[in-house]
């Protein structure tokens, strides 16, 4: 797949290989795609949980914000390795 970012965009990923984050533009535009792909996720999770509320269940507090820690962990992880 071949794409042709905005001029704004371009820049961005070209600042982020010269600052050594990433070793090539295709490794953070693939970073970037696994955000999406995590916050995308997260958005779904999130909208089991409101239906979940909806039909009147509801999960202990507690637990639910170690899960939404434990996610938050894994998504800056894995944006970290790039």
């Amino acid at each position: 797949m071949n794409l042709n970012l905005p001029v704004e965009a371009n820049d961005f990923v070209r600042s982020l290989v010269a600052q050594g984050k990433y070793q090539s533009e295709e490794d953070a535009v693939v970073d970037g795609i696994r955000l999406l792909k995590s916050r995308e996720e997260l958005r779904e999770k999130i909208a089991a949980g409101v239906d979940q509320l909806d039909r009147g269940e509801s999960l202990d507090e507690d637990a639910v914000f170690d899960e939404i820690e434990a996610e938050l962990r894994r998504i800056e992880s894995s944006s970290n390795r790039g």
